[in-house]
């Protein structure tokens, strides 16, 4: 009877150390979920940052294409002076660099470490002669992308503030918006 007690003894203390390892792995998994839960959320805000940054980027786009107010359509747009539409880049120079500070929201409108990377007119002439005279159609394909610094959840960054404590690592995401409109230029002759 004595070694009968002693078996079960031993028996309850190999179930008793299984359940703690099996309930120590479920924390540990369970504290790894929550950790990464953290950090999608994290990625998730600063991806809509970067999207909205490159949406504002084609908004600026397409007010420099068609101002207010012109009788001409685009061709009354001051990005081609006195020329004839083309393709161009109409990122102001540096815009990676602007700081926050200096008030440029084109270039990083949210926050530091949030900029735009890209911002591209494309524009295809079609001529018609459907109508007498030459009418001219402008396609124009808008692609503007902004990219954002994502910090890493180990790091604490303070609202509205420039310094972080802890691990400071980061990795970017980056977000582009593309955009199509069109312009014609009527040409009708009087017969």
């Amino acid at each position: 009877m004595v070694t009968n007690l002693h078996r079960k003894r031993g028996s309850m203390l190999l179930t008793a150390i299984a359940v703690i390892v099996v309930f120590s792995l479920l924390i540990a998994v369970s504290a790894r979920m929550l950790m990464n839960s953290d950090q999608n959320k994290v990625t998730v805000s600063v991806g809509m940052q970067a999207e909205l940054l490159a949406h504002t980027g084609t908004e600026f786009a397409m007010a420099q294409l068609f101002p207010l107010g012109a009788s001409n359509g685009s061709l009354s747009s001051l990005l081609w002076g006195d020329g004839e539409p083309a393709s161009k880049s109409i990122l102001p120079a540096n815009c990676s660099s602007v700081s926050h500070e200096d008030g440029n929201i084109l270039c990083n409108g949210f926050r530091d470490g949030c900029y735009l990377d890209k911002l591209y007119i494309d524009v295809k002439k079609i001529i018609s002669d459907d109508v007498s005279g030459s009418d001219v159609l402008y396609e124009y394909q808008i692609t503007s992308s902004a990219v954002c610094d994502v910090p890493f959840i180990s790091s604490y960054c303070a609202p509205n503030s420039a310094t972080c404590s802890g691990n400071t690592s980061y990795y970017k995401v980056k977000r582009t918006e593309t955009t199509k409109a069109s312009d014609i230029s009527w040409n009708v002759s009087a017969e």
